[in-house]
């Protein structure tokens, strides 16, 4: 309660992921982050406090959520992505709070494996 929270750099978010806030802030940053599923689903839960999630410009973002005198808001949903890039969702309700998913400027999902690939030939 009234501190924060982050989470950003490299890491391997799970096929769930939940957030809650109470009076405080919450930063999930999955720009570069390893994705070893398809799917990523993040449920929050804000209540006078702020979640942000971010991705990579080039992953779907979904979003399904409320806000009562708060807001639950989702940018870039439905923006064309590659059909095989990962696809983050995420649920949320936010009551006296703000909950906002967002690609990220100039931060784009890479294929590791075929970086690595492409440096050893």
């Amino acid at each position: 309660m009234c501190s924060s929270s982050a989470r950003k750099g490299r890491w391997r978010p799970g096929a769930r992921t939940r957030a809650v806030s109470v009076m405080g802030d919450i930063t999930i940053d999955l720009t570069e982050a390893v994705f070893e599923q398809q799917v990523t689903e993040i449920t929050v839960t804000s209540v006078l406090g702020n979640v942000e999630v971010l991705v990579p410009e080039n992953v779907t973002l979904r979003g399904y959520g409320s806000g009562v005198l708060g807001n639950f808001e989702v940018r870039g949903e439905g923006v064309a992505a590659d059909p095989q890039a990962p696809v983050v969702i995420v649920r949320g309700f936010a009551l006296l709070g703000n909950i906002e998913a967002r690609p990220k400027r100039g931060s784009r999902l890479v294929d590791l494996a075929a970086k690595l690939r492409k440096h050893l030939d």
